[in-house]
């Protein structure tokens, strides 16, 4: 017997339908994700897809979480996991380097600043009612006329 699909690879089985475009595509990942990569533990390439997102080393027996297609991220997510890593890293080097700048220099006590409300504050604030003023009215009676 002959191999069927010899140009269009695993998106044979889909016949003439859903386009040349989307069965390229669909051969791609298909093709990529049922390949052997390279597991990040052990090295070898042994490392073969079980379910969405999850690898399963067959040398070493690792199992890892990763993408669903490949087992890698992206070139362009790594440098931004790098980028905000290094980020990170910056911000927890300047917490470090604050409290020994604060030890080097006397503290100095500073007084509370009473600031003034503005007008618009004091447009926005009622005048405070007295109890007798908050209960409720009582409806007036009507006169019948006759």
């Amino acid at each position: 017997m002959s191999k069927r699909t010899k140009k269009v690879g695993s998106s044979g089985r889909l016949g003439v339908r859903y386009g040349v475009t989307v069965r390229k595509r669909i051969a791609d990942i298909e093709a990529v994700a049922k390949g052997r990569h390279e597991c990040p533990k052990c090295k070898a390439v042994a490392m073969s897809r079980k379910a969405n997102g999850i690898w399963f080393c067959n040398h070493c027996g690792a199992i890892t979480a990763s993408g669903s297609y490949m087992p890698t991220k992206p070139v362009a997510v790594r440098r931004e996991v790098a980028v905000v890593l290094a980020e990170a890293e910056a911000k927890e080097a300047a917490k470090k380097e604050e409290p020994k700048k604060k030890e080097a220099e006397p503290e100095v006590e500073q007084e509370e600043i009473k600031r003034e409300p503005e007008p618009e504050e004091l447009l926005s604030e009622e005048p405070k009612k007295k109890p007798e003023e908050l209960k409720p009215e009582k409806p007036k009676k009507r006169k019948k006329k006759e």
